[in-house]
């Protein structure tokens, strides 16, 4: 589809960049917003979506997988 997902772990989010788009969308966590809520991430270190894209992030500092239903 040739959209990138980014890790963005300075900033305590995920971001979405569309095919052809210059600016990335949030879509995970909130920037400079560190937490341990189902909404918020400590330390993204790592992603991966399954087939029906749903995102899978690597929470490090929160020691978890946090799952993220389809954007």
């Amino acid at each position: 589809m040739g959209n990138v997902y980014v890790c963005d772990s300075g900033n305590y989010r995920v971001q979405l960049f569309i095919a052809g788009r210059q600016n990335g969308t949030t879509i995970a966590g909130f920037t400079n917003r560190p937490g341990q809520n189902s909404t918020l991430l400590g330390f993204a270190y790592s992603l991966t979506l399954d087939n029906q894209l749903n995102l899978y992030v690597a929470d490090t500092t929160n020691h978890r997988v946090q799952k993220f239903l389809r954007y």
